[in-house]
């Protein structure tokens, strides 16, 4: 409860910025950035103590996340961690093949829509706008996908171009490779914030696609629902 009081405190006090900037990414609805609050690199508990709480977490409560929350599990995947460009997933080769969007639904700080990660700047470019988590995940059965309740949506895409051909050997492995680490490397957090989540690989990819307005050559690798756990 303590946790919580305090990511509320800083949730509510941080606004998010938006300005208008001239962007060469073909996915942006308009050129509108979301800068993103700094993440911290202490706090929280030890890797030791996230290893072994870490569940797959499939109930979420109607609570939100706070933009606060959002910013460090972005961090968390691919955000960099020196001025020589190094992430926080390691990467074959140093060509960083990931991309990583949100889907926001009921996040604090941020307005519901798709959003596309940026490591360099640690910011969020607006793809779209409106909680598109219910119509990712609906489908024409009767059943309803738990991950539909869930504040936010993380998904992790590979640009499979970007891994240096190898003589002998299919270099596609290692994004997927990369993409587990990433991966991982949120479940840790979202454990050390108290969240719960779990990754999840069965999902509509051509849907996935038109929804985050992917490139040619970039391939939904993995989603990650996550909120507070019930």
């Amino acid at each position: 409860m303590k946790k919580f009081a305090i990511l509320a405190f800083f949730g509510l006090a941080i606004l998010a910025l938006a300005t208008t900037a001239t962007s060469e990414n073909s996915k942006q609805e308009s050129s509108e950035i979301i800068e993103l609050p700094d993440p911290r690199i202490d706090g929280g508990i030890s890797v030791e103590n996230a290893l072994k709480e870490r569940r797959s977490i499939r109930s979420f409560t109607d609570e939100p996340l706070y933009l606060v929350e959002v910013s460090q599990l972005l961090w968390a995947a691919q955000g960099e961690t020196d001025d020589a460009g190094h992430r926080s997933a390691p990467s074959a080769m140093a060509t960083y093949p990931l991309e990583v969007y949100l889907l926001a639904g009921n996040v604090i700080g941020l307005p519901a829509g798709i959003y596309h990660y940026s490591p360099q700047d640690h910011n969020l470019i607006v793809i779209a706008s409106g909680n598109r988590i219910p119509a990712l995940f609906n489908t024409s059965s009767d059943r309803v996908d738990w991950r539909e309740k869930a504040p936010a949506v993380f998904v992790i895409t590979g640009v499979f171009e970007r891994m240096n051909k190898i003589p002998g050997q299919d270099s596609s492995r290692f994004v997927y490779i990369e993409a587990g680490a990433a991966a991982e490397n949120l479940l840790l957090e979202v454990v050390s914030l108290g969240l719960g989540s779990t990754y999840t690989a069965g999902f509509d990819e051509n849907r996935t696609k038109e929804y985050l307005r992917l490139s040619e050559g970039e391939t939904p690798i993995g989603i990650l629902p996550v909120g507070r756990p019930a």
